[in-house]
């Protein structure tokens, strides 16, 4: 299957806003071309997301990029030890493989609504009033998938909140509204990864001591570089030694401190937030956590990932 099409001059006009599209790429049987496809997805879902609350802080689509850029080195194999292709290489490839589109077919439906169903308040315009915006969020969360999850109805109700608080200057709107984006996102990667469980499963066979093992040969890279997946999060390049962006430096929201809770991260830190065990959904939960906290306002997040970039 051929599937072309120029990078949109507009996000609003990407075609991956159609659920009919994104169903094409996902059904793509190369699961390479297939992978930089999704990963295409993800970096032009990100910037129409982008247009809907801003582009201060990064949304759940702008990690899903490099997430998905990382899954395509384990679907080429490039990331599983030369000692282990031969015995795990195939199985590896094929269950992140699956679980890279099934997991972008998924999320990218309610996403695709939400900028559907904003795109009048798109930057630029004025926002919404607050009637009409909780009675489109309403009319969002009663889709029968987010009906039948309460993370995702956390997450868009969270960047409706910083939608309404988009244009609004001053350092106390500034906070509460990178702090609903982070509520959004964590929310958005708490569905996302009880989605993944099953492939996350088939891809580190053998229990938790080879999920141990397969964990520490496994990273994730960023614009910054490198994060070994079994180590706390590094203080990241773009804040000079600080942990965390200024506006998620102190978390005050009730939701935001309720996630940290949730998946056992330090409210104050990145201790703990190494995840030895990346079968497991409460540590990978506690990574992701503290990684999207820590790169939220990274400049060079919403970049498309340099090895998937598409003529």
């Amino acid at each position: 299957m051929a599937i072309r099409h120029a990078a949109p001059v507009d996000p609003l006009d990407s075609p991956f806003l159609d659920p009919d599209y994104v169903s094409e790429v996902t059904s793509m049987p190369d699961p390479v071309e297939r992978n930089r496809w999704i990963t295409r997805g993800y970096h032009e879902l990100a910037a129409a997301v982008g247009e809907i609350i801003g582009r201060e802080n990064a949304n759940w689509l702008c990690f899903g990029q490099w997430a998905s850029a990382e899954a395509g080195r384990a679907i080429r194999k490039e990331s599983i030890p030369a000692i282990a292709r031969p015995f795990f290489g195939g199985a590896v490839s094929d269950a992140v493989g699956r679980g890279n589109a099934c997991v972008f077919e998924d999320v990218s439906q309610p996403f695709s609504r939400f900028v559907l169903a904003f795109a009048d308040h798109r930057v630029g315009m004025p926002v919404p009033s607050e009637g009409q915006a909780r009675e489109t969020l309403a009319a969002l969360c009663e889709h029968p998938q987010l009906a039948a999850s309460p993370d995702l109805c956390r997450a868009f109700s969270a960047y409706t909140d910083a939608l309404l608080l988009r244009d609004t200057l001053g350092d106390v709107a500034a906070t509460i509204r990178a702090q609903r984006i982070l509520v959004g996102n964590i929310s958005i990667g708490a569905h996302e990864q009880i989605v993944a469980e099953p492939f996350v499963r088939d891809a580190i066979p053998g229990g938790s001591v080879l999920a141990i093992m397969a964990t520490a040969q496994m990273a994730l890279r960023l614009p910054q570089g490198m994060l070994e997946l079994d180590e706390d999060i590094p203080a990241p390049d773009y804040l000079d030694g600080a942990c965390f962006p200024a506006c998620l430096a102190e978390l005050t929201d009730p939701e935001a401190l309720e996630l940290c809770a949730r998946f056992g991260q330090d409210p104050g830190s990145t201790l703990h937030s190494d995840a030895p065990n990346w079968e497991s959904y409460d540590e990978r939960m506690g990574y992701i956590f503290t990684m999207e906290r820590a790169f939220q306002q990274d400049p060079l997040i919403f970049e498309m990932p340099w090895d998937h970039r598409l003529s």
